[in-house]
Formats: C-alpha cells, sequence, structure tokens
C-alpha cells in the first residue's frame, strides 16, 4: 500500500486527479441527460439502464477525486455565484415536476406542491445561512 501511495503522490497522482474530475463532469452531464430523457418519456432509459449502478460510479469517483486530492494536497474554492443557468435548470425542472403531477387530483397536486414550496423555502434559508 505504501509502494501505491508514494506512485500516486506527485506528477502520476496528479495527472489521474485531473482525468478523474474530467470524467466525473462528462459523467454528471450524462446523467442528467438520462435523468431529463427518463422524466419526459418515462421507461426509455430505466427498462436498459440502472440509475443505481451510475450512481455508484459517480462516488466511487468521487471517492478517488477525494483520495487523490488529499494525498497530493490539491484543494478546491467555492463559488457561490449564480447564473442565468442555475435559474433556467431550475425553471426546467420546475417544468419536469409540474409534468409528473398530471396525473394526481387537484387536492394532491396542491398538498405536494405546499410542501415542496416549504422544503424549498427552508432548504434555501438553512443554505443561505451557511
Amino acid at each position: 500500500m505504501d509502494k501505491l501511495r508514494e506512485k500516486l503522490k506527485g506528477n502520476l497522482g496528479i495527472f489521474l486527479h485531473k482525468i478523474l474530475n474530467d470524467i466525473l463532469i462528462l459523467l454528471l452531464i450524462s446523467y442528467a441527460l438520462l435523468l431529463v430523457s427518463e422524466g419526459v418519456i418515462p421507461g426509455l432509459v430505466g427498462a436498459y439502464l440502472s440509475f443505481t449502478k451510475l450512481t455508484l460510479l459517480v462516488f466511487a469517483i468521487l471517492g478517488g477525486i477525494i483520495y487523490l486530492g488529499r494525498l497530493n494536497d490539491i484543494g478546491f474554492e467555492f463559488n457561490k455565484k449564480k447564473t442565468a443557468l442555475f435559474y433556467g435548470l431550475i425553471i426546467f425542472f420546475i417544468i419536469l415536476a409540474i409534468n409528473s403531477l398530471l396525473k394526481f387530483t387537484w387536492w394532491e397536486i396542491a398538498t405536494i406542491t405546499i410542501a415542496s414550496i416549504f422544503l424549498l423555502c427552508y432548504l434555501n434559508k438553512n443554505f443561505k445561512e451557511s
């Protein structure tokens, strides 16, 4: 284990860290597109691909990135800037949520919507405080 740790320090570890970051970005974009296609046409992706395996792959790659980052003292800064893309994605996912609520009766839609609004307000308040 010490030999592997020594090999992963330095240039090889930094290279693998950058490659894993690129793989993670591509995997998350693919994951998002697959979720959107599943939301628009249910059963299109889920019949052929397990989202559980894809999620486990994302977490495995995240674990590798964290391990290599700690081993090579690589950090990152979190920028809390909200862009137009962020608000566009929120609107798009609200539209998808409304689409999924079309099968329910009016009182179920109202209950789910009110609970979702309260939950979003609560999370927004706690997110801004921290």
